[in-house]
């Protein structure tokens, strides 16, 4: 979000939310700055899980101040090129997706020496889905570095392909571990039939996120 100080005097911001009825809320982004008249500043903010059935519009900022008798001013928020729109119909597409397609990500409790990556598969099932379906293409994180041997097909007579494939640290410096406020959002593109790939994300369970979180810790104590 871009903030901007239209007024007189100085205004000292703690933190900025996004308030939008197509979303679900999410945790504040914290950002203590001095904003001067004149001045702004652009904060990047999370989005919650989508809401398939409300439209993401109208949406607002929520921006915390620095005196505690004020609560979090609501400003309408100006999405340029149908931002917030273009994310929410992206987000309901993979929902669609992930019904037609499930995907669940196994990951190995450990790996096979602390600086080499995880080994995990990747289990493709039939859920709605009918004809051929291809995994194209899997991506990573700020944190996480996913690779695989893609493009691999479940053909139509089958109901589940498994895909080996590997997880890395992508970087270890303090700065990228306490400031990646998605590390578990990993990309998925999956055609099925004849259309063109579509965007979908990997499931991370809450045993998984464990698990990718302690490989993390223990290989970059490993590698510094």
């Amino acid at each position: 979000m871009r903030i901007a100080n239209t007024g007189d005097a100085p205004v000292a911001v703690t933190s900025v939310a996004l308030d939008s009825p197509g979303f679900e809320a999410a945790p504040a982004t914290r950002r203590e700055v001095e904003l001067g008249p004149g001045n702004r500043i652009d904060v990047e903010a999370e989005y919650g899980t989508v809401r398939c059935d409300t439209p993401p519009e109208p949406a607002y900022a929520l921006i915390g101040v620095a005196d505690p008798s004020v609560s979090p001013v609501r400003v309408p928020l100006a999405a340029p090129y149908d931002v917030l729109g273009r994310i929410h119909d992206g987000d309901c597409a993979a929902q669609d997706l992930a019904r037609a397609v499930p995907v669940t990500l196994i990951p190995a409790a450990a790996p096979p020496e602390p600086t080499a990556p995880l080994p995990a598969q990747l289990v493709v099932s039939r859920g709605t889905a009918s004809g051929d379906v291809r995994v194209d293409e899997i991506g990573g994180s700020v944190l996480y570095a996913l690779h695989g041997a893609l493009p691999a097909t479940m053909r139509a007579d089958a109901d589940r392909l498994s895909v080996d494939i590997t997880i890395d640290a992508a970087r270890c410096d303090p700065h990228a571990l306490a400031e990646a406020k998605k590390p578990f959002v990993f990309p998925l593109w999956i055609a099925v039939g004849s259309s063109a790939p579509e965007y979908s994300r990997i499931p991370v369970s809450e045993e998984n996120r464990r698990i990718l979180t302690n490989y993390l810790t223990v290989t970059c104590g490993a590698r510094r």
